[in-house]
């Protein structure tokens, strides 16, 4: 796990940090890799968090022989 210091960016900011989704940030923060925050119903990551973690790899995302996207193989693609 990823330790808090008190800089907080928005979730859009941190997802292009990272080069990567929102939703992958939030997939992150909800495993402690990354510390966050809510506030006023808008997410915050702290910056520090950021820098102690590594980017996401298409491995973390993309499962061997599939895309991983859960599309089925009904998009062709496969």
């Amino acid at each position: 796990m990823c330790e808090a210091g008190t800089n907080f960016v928005p979730i859009a900011e941190a997802a292009q940090l990272l080069e990567t989704t929102e939703m992958r940030v939030l997939m992150l923060i909800k495993k402690d890799e990354l510390q966050g925050k809510m506030v006023d119903e808008a997410w915050y990551v702290d910056r520090s968090s950021l820098k102690l973690c590594e980017k996401p790899k298409a491995a973390d995302i993309v499962r061997p022989g599939g895309c991983g996207g859960g599309c089925g193989s009904g998009c062709g693609g496969h």
